[in-house]
């Protein structure tokens, strides 16, 4: 039933009236899906009808009167009988063939009694049973409900919550009840329990509409079944008439009944349908998602936000927009998504979780409730004890972690995230080699061989590509000694490796990990042992991200791994990526390591002020000057380069000043020096030797107004000069820019006192600087 609102927020008390419309116009909404011609309060002769229901019956056409009374109570006898009186003479002059009678709740056993002598003129249904022989949607919504109960979900599941405090599902209610058609996107990184989430809510919605045929019925549609383009109404029929064999399903009644208000259709899983598709694919997909919002529509999605490889797909998908340079368009037509990032457990829902999870997986052998109950006690203390060492907030790894902690022969003392995957996937590997009596494909070597196509898969397409055909892996991956042995058919083997629990088939020939946090854990496993594998640096930077990493600092081999690509880095020409660098800084300054090439000493010098919470100015200035008036022309334009990044990223006057004063003094000023109108440098060509000229002279302007004290004002344009030595003399290593938000943003030229700048030069250099500044380069 949807309530109406004031300003307040607040519902608006409704007359009889309305009240009694609302009835009506859901029974001629039901009968206009379905193709019937109806006419609503429709005068015949002396009696106003409800609505009259034409039926062109192959040999009498029907005229059907509908009375609808949305009652607060059974209907009597009584009523019944005052009903049917009234329509009587139209009944017994043709005007009608029969009269139908609505009730929003029921009939007395005395009304149906009297309806049942006059069958065939006098039909009766309360609201619920006249939809049913409609749509069939209470079976539907009793078969749906029970995706709550898959895996025993219902019994441990905890509320989520969103970013900024609230929740989810009250903030979900609140938008079904709005008249808003306004899509809803529910997000969240692996494991955030979305999924679990949209099956919540999916059984809430049917359990609502079941108790009253006047709420909207939960459509839950897998978007992980998606490998290829789709249009919209197959995926609905899959849904309702395939998976759930809907009574008398057409996509024309849904798509009428949907446009009433009918639905909440949820999408779950985009980010699993994007996996498989190329972006236009995707944009396709999506837009065919759009076209059901229409009318009353109400539509979800959920997925990972990294579904979206840029701010541009995720605009273009979530808000309609379409970005090009710096400009943002809105897309007529497109719709602008409600945005709803989930928030990790606190550590109340974490306890909370754990203890429903683990007292519905309590050891066999446990029976009396006070034993459970210590047990459980006992897992959850152990948890909290192991709690900081990682990210155990999300639903996932507290699954895991629980899954493990219901075996009471395990110790969970020491723990880490990493630790709960590496026991996770021995065991799953374990479970998988008893399935085979003869064929056995040991746990170790089962999970170096899913390692293997983990690195492989991740690192053949930069981590966009999760899912992989078995014609297209190496038989390297797979290993010569399995090949080769005549105990394995080729295709029995792919079969055997590829069907594990990792791995899960779909649509035909793809396959894709279980769980994308599986994936990352065996690519963190890779890498922890890159120097064994020779891995390469450059690789090493292109394919990690923050979840690797955080697997990484928890595995035995970190520091191992940290040397290893400190080492590299000495050999290295390209991109360092943030998050990487940060590990490098504190594992070089814990070990006091000072020998490095140069330019990966002066980007360590110059990241340390950057990472710090306060820039020290004054030391920073130092630094700079002393690399400026280096005479390794290497380490002038790698500070340079350093200098200037860092004034991009944290801007500081004073820091600027004292740049420009070390450029300056680097600068050779003409020996005769002209008036501002006769003035002019015929070219100043760029130059190895002399790069702080370069810039200086290149983007520093004499303003047109003067300072109060009547020197020139100085006009620095710092972005531009960054981007003009990033294009000419980019270091060998430099900081990958990704990290840094601020570097795509429109810089101005700061405006500084002459005086500042040129204190401490010569007057007769000051003057030919104001005359160069003046004219400028030519």
């Amino acid at each position: 039933m949807t309530n109406k609102f004031g300003k307040s927020g607040a519902p608006i008390a409704r007359s009889t009236t309305e009240i009694g419309d609302e009835l009506r116009d859901q029974v001629i909404d039901l009968l206009e899906a379905e193709g019937h011609k109806v006419s609503r309060e429709i005068r015949i002769g002396t009696k106003k009808v409800d609505i009259l229901l034409d039926m062109a019956d192959e040999f009498r056409p029907q005229k059907i009167a509908v009375e609808c009374k949305n009652l607060a109570k059974n209907m009597s006898q009584g009523e019944l009988n005052a009903i049917w009186a009234d329509y009587m003479s139209l009944f017994e002059k043709g005007e009608v063939t029969s009269v139908f009678v609505i009730s929003r709740l029921d009939f007395s056993p005395e009304a149906k009694a009297y309806a049942q002598e006059r069958r065939g003129r006098l039909e009766i249904f309360s609201i619920k049973e006249f939809e049913e022989n409609l749509l069939g949607f209470r079976k539907y919504c009793r078969d749906v409900r029970d995706l709550f109960s898959e895996g025993g979900l219902e019994e441990y599941y905890i509320k989520s919550s969103i970013e900024g405090d609230g929740e989810l599902h009250e903030r979900i209610m609140t938008w079904v009840a709005d008249p808003s058609k306004t899509p809803v996107a529910i997000l969240g990184g692996y494991g955030m329990g979305k999924t679990s989430y949209c099956k919540f809510l999916t059984r809430d919605l049917a359990d609502r509409y079941l108790d009253n045929p006047s709420s909207r019925v939960p459509v839950y549609v897998r978007l992980s079944d998606i490998a290829t383009q789709m249009d919209v109404d197959g995926l609905i029929a899959k849904t309702l008439a395939g998976r759930y064999s809907t009574k008398n399903y057409s996509f024309a009644k849904f798509k009428k009944l949907n446009r009433t208000g009918k639905f909440v259709i949820i999408f779950d899983g985009f980010d699993e349908m994007k996996h498989a598709l190329s972006w236009a694919d995707f944009k396709y997909n999506f837009s065919q998602i759009h076209s059901l919002l229409d009318g009353k529509a109400k539509i979800i999605v959920a997925g990972r936000p990294n579904a979206f490889l840029s701010d541009s797909e995720h605009a273009w998908i979530l808000r309609g927009q379409r970005i090009a340079g710096e400009q943002v368009i809105r897309m007529p037509g497109a719709p602008e998504y409600i945005e709803l990032a989930l928030a990790p457990f606190s550590d109340e829902e974490v306890t909370r979780f754990l203890e429903s999870y683990l007292r519905q997986n309590h050891p066999a052998d446990m029976v009396e409730p006070s034993e459970i109950d210590e047990w459980v006690s006992l897992r959850v203390t152990d948890f909290d004890k192991i709690r900081s060492s990682g990210d155990l907030h999300r639903p996932v790894h507290l699954k895991i972690y629980a899954d493990i902690a219901a075996d009471p022969s395990v110790k969970l003392e020491s723990f880490t995230t990493y630790g709960l995957y590496s026991i996770a996937a021995t065991r799953i590997s374990e479970r998988e080699g008893e399935k085979l009596v003869r064929k056995q494909i040991d746990s170790e070597k089962r999970q170096r061989i899913i390692e293997r196509i983990a690195w492989w898969l991740w690192d053949s397409f930069d981590g966009r590509r999760l899912y992989f055909t078995a014609d297209v892996v190496p038989e390297s991956i797979i290993g010569r000694d399995l090949l080769d042995d005549p105990l394995y058919e080729r295709d029995t083997l792919y079969r055997e490796i590829f069907t594990g629990s990792f791995l899960e088939r779909k649509f035909g020939q793809n396959y894709y990990f279980s769980h994308r946090s599986f994936l990352e854990f065996f690519v963190a496993r890779r890498l922890e042992k890159a120097e064994k594998h020779e891995i390469q640096v450059q690789s090493i930077f292109k394919n990690l991200n923050p979840e690797i990493l955080a697997f990484l600092r928890q595995s035995p081999g970190y520091q191992e791994f940290l040397a290893y690509v400190d080492k590299g880095m000495q050999r290295f020409s390209g991109e360092i990526p943030l998050l990487l660098l940060e590990e490098i800084f504190i594992f070089r300054e814990q070990k006091g390591l000072a020998d490095a090439q140069l330019p990966i000493q002066i980007l360590l010098r110059y990241y340390g002020f950057l990472r710090a919470d306060v820039i020290d100015g004054p030391a920073l200035v130092r630094m700079i000057a002393m690399d400026l008036s280096s005479k390794s022309q290497e380490q002038r334009e790698t500070a340079l380069y350093f200098a200037l990044f860092l004034l991009r990223v944290r801007f500081d006057r004073d820091v600027l000043i004292g740049l420009l004063q070390a450029l300056a003094k680097t600068v050779q000023w003409p020996n005769r020096a002209g008036s501002a109108s006769g003035m002019n440098i015929t070219k100043y060509s760029y130059s190895r030797q002399n790069i702080g000229e370069y810039v200086f002279v290149r983007f520093a302007r004499i303003a047109a107004e003067m300072a109060r004290d009547g020197n020139p004002i100085i006009s620095f344009d710092y972005a531009r000069a960054f981007d003009e030595v990033r294009e000419k003399r980019s270091p060998k290593i430099v900081i990958g820019e990704s990290g840094f938000p601020k570097l795509a943003d429109l810089t101005p030229a700061v405006r500084l006192e002459f005086t500042e700048i040129f204190e401490g030069i010569s007057i007769k250099d000051q003057k030919a600087a104001r005359d160069v500044l003046v004219v400028g380069v030519s």
